[in-house]
């Protein structure tokens, strides 16, 4: 019984990735697409981070004077190094690989992460 859990488990976000993987190629065919790939992109660092803090809710580094610095240092840090991706790339770049492709993930992240660790603490004081 294990073993078929684990196999329609694994069906399942195989299933996931690839709807993932499609949607994103199709986005990165087409440059008018900006605002959809925006979207797109948050709504996966969204997803992205709810999963790891609920996931792994404890921290990796001891926290920072100010409360939520995240949400503006990582879409900054990511839409850098992304838009250096791209421009190393640019002829097969895609919307991930540009500023607004690594800020819209990095916003969702840091946000996703923040909300993730705030369900995670009402979870705990239940």
């Amino acid at each position: 019984m294990n073993v078929i859990a684990w196999l329609v488990l694994y069906l399942v976000l195989t299933l996931i990735a690839e709807l993932v993987f499609e949607f994103t190629d199709t986005l990165s065919h087409d440059r008018e697409l900006k605002p959809a790939a925006v979207a797109w992109f948050l709504l996966l660092g969204l997803v992205g981070g709810v999963s790891t803090g609920g996931l792994l809710p404890d921290r990796m580094l001891p926290p920072g004077p100010f409360t939520g610095v995240s949400v503006v240092i990582l879409p900054v840090v990511l839409g850098a190094g992304m838009a250096i991706v791209g421009a190393v790339r640019r002829p097969a770049s895609s919307h991930l690989a540009s500023w607004y492709g690594g800020t819209a993930l990095g916003l969702g992240l840091a946000v996703g992460r923040l909300v993730g660790l705030a369900f995670v603490a009402q979870v705990r004081a239940v």
